[in-house]
Parts: C-alpha cells; structure tokens; sequence
C-alpha cells in the first residue's frame, strides 16, 4: 500500500521537480533536446504522475521532431489540467508555429482568462492577433505584457507593428527605442524603427537605423528598402535606386523595391527595373492579391512612361479592380458625412462662436484632393525664410479626436446649441499643442493634410489667423493620377470612377462653401495656372497670407523640406507643365471616368473621352 505523502513532503517533490524543469528548459533553448529527454526520464521515473513534465516530454518530442507522439502528449497532459496558463501557452505556440493560427489564437485567449497577470500569455495572445492583422485587438494586450514584464523583446516588437498598423507612428517610434534599450543589436528592431521613422518623415534617423541594421545583418533585405526610400526622400535619388534595384533584383520583398524603383524615375524600354517588370508580368498568376496589384500599379506607371496608354490603363484598370475588393470606401457615409460637416457651421454658429481663437499662430493650410498640388505648393513656401514646413500634419484629426464635444454634437447626440467659443478655443489649443509636438516653432507654418479642408469652418474658428489655400486641379487629371497610385487602403475611394465622383464631389462643395462664405481666409488656387506663372501666383498666395514676397520659393527644388508622398520624384525638379491635360493622351479609354463625372466637364472634354454630352 503506497504511503500517502505529507503536505511537507509533497512541497519538496515539488520543489525537486521545479528546480529540474528549469534545467530542462535550459537544455532546450540551447538544443540540448537529448539532455533534455535523458533528464525528463529520470524525473518521470520519480514522479510519473507529474503533469507538468509530461507536458515538456511532449515539448521535447517535437524539439525531436517526432511531432505526433509529442502533440498527443501534450494535448493528453492539458486533458487533464486544462487550466494550466504555461501549457496553454506552450501548446498555442506550438499550434501557430505549425499554422493553425485560429486554434493558437484560442488556446492564448484561455491562457489569459485563467491567469489575467501572466505575461507571457498576453504576449503571445497579442502576438497572434498580430499575425492575424487583429491590430486593435492586439494593443491593450501587448501594452499589458510589457507592463508586467518590460523585458519582454518579441511584446515590445509585436506592439510597434500594431501600432504602425493602425498609423500610431510615435507610439511605434516610443515602443521601438524602448525595445533597443533592452537589445542594442536587435536587427528587426532597427528595421521597424526605420519605417517608422520615415512614416513620420524623419529621414535621417530613418537612415540610421536602417544602415545600423544592415551592419548587424548585412542581408537584412527591409533595412535595404527602408534605406532606398529615406534616400529618395532626401532627393538622393540615384543612390536610393542603386539601393532599390539591389533588392528588387533578390528573393526578399523584390516586388515593393520595384514599384518603388519605377515611381521613382522614368522607365525606358532598357531600364533594368523594365526586364524586373516584365518577369513579374509573366508570374502573376503565382502571386497574391495584394502583389499582383503591387505589379499592375507599377506597369501602368511605367507604360505610362513608355506612352502606351493602352497597356498603361488595361494594368491601372486590373490593379483597381483588385483594389477596390481589397479595401472598402462607402460613398454614402462619406456624401453625407461632407453634408453634415457643412450643415453644422451654419453662419449662425460662426458669428456665434467667432471672436477668439488661438492667435499666436498663423497656420497655412494647404489642401485639396490628393495629387492636387499640395506637395509643390508646400515645398515652395518651405522655401520662405519665415515658414516652417510642416508636411501632412496630423495635427487636426488628433485635435478633433481629443474633442469629444464638438464629435458629438456632429454625430447629433449633443445639441448645436451647446457648442460656444470654448469648445474651438479647445481645438485650436490641442492642434497647436499637437504641432509643438512636432518640432514646429514658426508662428508660420504650413499643414498640407489634403483632407484639412474638411474642416474649414471649425479651424477658422480655432485659429482666426489661419488661411486656407485649396488646390484645384482638372478633375481627370487629378483623379486620374490618383487611379494611377496604389494607395491601398489609405485612399480607398481611388479605385474605383464612381466613387472617385462622390469624393470629387464632397471636395467640390467644400471648396465652393467656404472660398464664399470665408473670402478673407479661404482662396482656391490652380494647379494648371501655378505650373505657367509660378511667380505670379506665389506672389498673390504670399500676399493673401500675410508674408512678403522672397525669390527662393521659386526654388522649390532645393527645399531641404524632405517629402514622403507620391510626387516625391516630380518635386525634386523644376516646375513642369507636361501633367496638364495628361488625361487627353488617354482619350476614350477614360470613358468611364467621364461618364461620372459629366458634371464637372465641359461638352468638348465629354466628348474627348467618347461621352455623349447630354443637354
């Protein structure tokens, strides 16, 4: 008959077997699984009832590569303690590792019901959710993790990609520089602080951290590509192409540093980046979604260059196609939401609440649909010695988020009438608190956010002294050159005619509003007119802002202002009128563009592009 173990005597087995177990771990993590299995049987031998080291010699199985009688094991141990934190977690690794995500993601989920405090689990529940593009879900779990335990490197790495994510790149660029206080020489680290850093146009120290890379790991290929891109922002563009084609020419991420590479120059017929093209043209079936769009968006910008227009807007058209399935706009909410925001600053409320206002600053906001003009415009006042270059700031949305009032009274659940001064007062003293943030100390400076001028009737509140310059571009031009972008989910309404017509048209109403009911701080400027009298109309836009004229903005090429947008390769060089009425070389092929948008062009441009004008 077995002796019945005391209560004293069961502590010290306990103990016994704790203390061998972190042995056996340390014989795992170097690889020692033969060491491991040897000591896993001598322990079970003494304690053939212990739950816990029945589960490592599963762990251990499959160190070994005997992956079923391990994975039987394990599943047999959490049987019979299927509240165990540490095996759950142990099991949903094994499970993710072995691709069955959704199962891992389950078993991490139990893991942290039972044990709320225990790190690891939030960890690695935060790390699938990452993997699984669960973002939101994924932050408050990682911030917990390394909230009980601030070592954890993989909780740390795992939080900034969330973050970049969800668009949250100074929390990405904080989470990254605490990850590196723990590890220095963590390479992935270094390569997402990078793309961090040039998300938030910091293109030096995007630089750094991608060369610091690639000295840890000479073939860390995203370092390579992060490199390219900050060089290229910093107008290096011959470097960053030796840096590019170097990866679009290797297994790793070729298809990013190609596209890169070929909006980044002219293509000609004997570019290297042309034969890259063609190889992956003659792959496409091999790829996914999202890379066959990545590919098609690319040889459209490089028939484009070759001026085969027809080529060019057969992959446009197949790259959108894909787009738009990929990422969602609804054009109702967006109609009635550009509605509400102009019904809301009724002229009543304007006087109402008029008056007061952050004044200290002197904001220039520069705005307008996407591939409007924004970037030249920027980059020319850049150029003005009382003006601070701010790029697209997102100063604005992060004002209004920080006020719920004035959110609320748009979604109707707080009365009109309760919004007084204060609350723009407020607005105006968190975007200034927001710019600070950046770095800007200028009492001028330029906030070129295209979407800004959604709230026009609120900023002008906020910062009486603020004005407004809205860029206008030919609306097939400019639409046009946004179908030709692969902006993804960032703009999703380009992908498709009719919905570019409903964005057209909401951006349309605002620029006509509030160029009228706000003369005096609202004026609508022309691209086309900018690229045939750049003098003339820099001379009246520094004279509506209040600044004197000064010959170096008509020296935009040699802003230090660095860009991270779309024309970051057209603004390097000299003003240029050959994107005036580019969509005239396309003719009929834009019919279905025209089609949606007959409201805003003339009988001859209807006819141009094969639509039958209706009287």
């Amino acid at each position: 008959m077995n002796k019945r173990m005391t209560r004293e005597e069961k502590e010290a087995a306990d103990a016994v077997v704790a203390d061998q177990l972190q042995r056996i771990m340390q014989h795992q993590a170097s690889g020692r699984y033969q060491a491991a299995a040897k000591l896993l049987d001598e322990m079970l031998e003494q304690h053939k009832d212990n739950i816990r080291l029945r589960h490592y010699k599963g762990l251990n199985l499959i160190f070994m590569g005997e992956t079923d009688q391990g994975r039987a094991m394990i599943e047999a141990a959490l049987d019979e303690a299927p509240e165990d934190p540490v095996m759950l977690c142990d099991f949903g690794a094994f499970l993710a590792q072995s691709g069955d995500l959704d199962t891992a993601t389950d078993r991490f989920r139990t893991a942290v019901e039972l044990a709320p405090n225990y790190s690891v689990a939030r960890s690695n529940l935060g790390a699938a959710l990452v993997i699984g593009e669960n973002y939101r879900e994924a932050i408050p779990h990682l911030e917990k993790a390394i909230e009980l335990d601030n070592q954890l490197m993989d909780a740390h790495t795992n939080l900034a990609t969330a973050y970049m994510q969800v668009s949250n790149y100074d929390k990405a660029i904080d989470t990254l520089f605490k990850a590196l206080a723990i590890d220095p020489q963590a390479v992935g680290a270094h390569i997402t602080l990078a793309a961090a850093l040039f998300r938030r146009e910091r293109y030096e120290s995007a630089e750094h951290h991608a060369r610091r890379a690639l000295e840890l790991n000479p073939n860390a290929v995203e370092a390579r590509l992060h490199l390219g891109n900050a060089m290229a922002a910093s107008g290096r563009m011959e470097e960053a192409a030796e840096a590019l084609l170097t990866v679009a020419r290797g297994p790793l991420m070729p298809l990013q540093a190609l596209s890169r590479l070929i909006h980044l120059r002219k293509t000609t017929p004997d570019a290297p980046e042309f034969e890259l093209l063609q190889n992956a043209i003659r792959r496409l079936d091999d790829l996914k979604d999202e890379q066959r769009a990545t590919v098609h968006y690319a040889a459209g910008k490089a028939y484009d260059d070759l001026k085969d227009y027809s080529s060019a807007f057969d992959h446009l058209r197949k790259a959108n196609d894909i787009n738009k399935t990929l990422h969602e706009f609804d054009p109702k909410a967006y109609a009635e939401r550009g509605e509400r925001l102009i019904a809301f600053s009724t002229p009543e409320l304007m006087t109402r609440c008029g008056g007061e206002g952050v004044r200290d600053v002197a904001p220039v906001f520069i705005c307008g649909m996407p591939r409007s003009g924004t970037t030249l415009m920027d980059q020319m006042f850049s150029r003005h010695p009382k003006v601070q270059a701010g790029g697209e700031l997102r100063s604005v949305p992060a004002a209004m988020q920080r006020n719920q009032r004035l959110r609320e009274a748009l979604q109707g659940t707080l009365a009109e009438e309760e919004i007084t001064a204060d609350d723009f007062n407020r607005l105006g003293e968190d975007y200034v608190a927001s710019v600070r943030q950046e770095g800007i100390r200028s009492e001028y400076f330029t906030d070129k956010m295209p979407s800004n001028y959604l709230h026009i009737g609120f900023l002008a509140l906020a910062l009486p002294r603020a004005k407004f310059l809205i860029m206008r571009r030919h609306p097939l031009d400019c639409l046009l050159s946004n179908y030709m972008q692969h902006f993804g989910a960032n703009q999703p309404f380009s992908a498709d005619f009719y919905h570019m017509s409903v964005f057209y048209g909401v951006f349309d109403a605002f620029a006509r509003h509030w160029s009228a009911q706000l003369p005096g701080q609202v004026r609508e400027v022309s691209y086309e007119v900018v690229t045939q009298d750049a003098q003339g109309q820099m001379r009246a836009a520094l004279e509506f802002v209040g600044l004197d004229w000064d010959d170096q903005v008509l020296d935009h090429q040699s802003s230090l202002r660095q860009v991270n947008t779309a024309s970051m390769a057209q603004v390097r060089e000299p003003i240029y009128s050959r994107a005036v009425e580019r969509w005239r070389r396309y003719g009929t092929l834009l019919e279905p563009m025209a089609s949606e948008l007959r409201a805003f062009l003339t009988d001859e441009e209807l006819e141009a592009c094969g639509v039958k004008p209706v009287h």
